[in-house]
């Protein structure tokens, strides 16, 4: 059977390791693998999709948690259950993406307690001058996620923690990987624009409450903006 399977396609290389794992659960479906067929070696793996062997490693550990294969040392990954027809990427990529944002958005409600409390002109000028930028991209029906990401970046390096602003670049570059997948969506994205505007000028005024309400406003449509791609992404999977 092994020598008749159809051949893996190489992957590209955003959020590799996921993509890995979606090429070879898809392989596994599209070759109607049993439990108990052995799956390609590492080696084999990593020359099919033209990658390296620790995204296939990686891969196939995600593929062993969520039960699909199991991996035996020294003897290679075996499918444990059938698989459906569809991505399992995307499936991941939900769990991913919403606790890198919920911990995204802790670590930067910390950060605007904190600058909200001691902010100075000069520094509120240089929040200004960004958010001017995005908003007058916005008046054009324009979304700039790099605009949008060095508001945001200054506002948690004004905080002056160092480990906490490292923590959320990290994470913003993630979740940036992610909205490659979100098209089509830059009214909704543009919709936050006011809410940055409110979070400024709640920042500007002393108010703590009120910045947090803001950036809360922009969480929520980010979750809401999530949702809808989730939801579209499942009608399609649906066999």
């Amino acid at each position: 059977m092994q020598d008749n399977l159809t051949p893996i396609k190489p992957v590209s290389k955003d959020l590799l390791y996921m993509k890995v794992a979606d090429a070879i659960y898809n392989y596994i479906h599209t070759n109607r693998l049993q439990p108990g067929e052995k799956i390609p070696s590492e080696r084999v793996l990593a020359e099919r999709l033209n990658t390296g062997r620790n995204s296939v490693r990686e891969a196939l550990r995600v593929l062993e948690n969520e039960g699909i294969i199991e991996v035996k040392t020294g003897r290679g990954a075996f499918v444990m259950q059938s698989t459906l027809s569809g991505s399992i990427y995307f499936k991941l990529m939900k769990v991913n993406y919403l606790e890198l944002l919920e911990i995204k958005t802790v670590l930067e409600r910390e950060a605007i307690k904190s600058v909200t409390k001691r902010i100075t002109p000069e520094q509120y000028e240089q929040l200004e001058k960004l958010l001017v930028t995005l908003e007058n991209a916005a008046k054009n029906d324009i979304y700039c996620t790099e605009d949008d990401s060095k508001f945001h970046k200054k506002l948690v390096d004004l905080s002056q923690n160092k480990m906490m602003a490292q923590m959320v670049d990290e994470i913003r570059k993630a979740l940036d990987d992610y909205a490659l997948e979100f098209k089509d969506t830059h009214a909704i994205w543009i919709s936050t624009v006011p809410y940055h505007r409110e979070l400024l000028n709640a920042i500007r005024d002393g108010d703590v409450e009120g910045a947090c309400k803001a950036h809360s406003k922009i969480y929520e449509t980010d979750i809401s903006l999530f949702n809808q791609i989730a939801y579209m992404k499942d009608e399609t999977d649906i066999v």
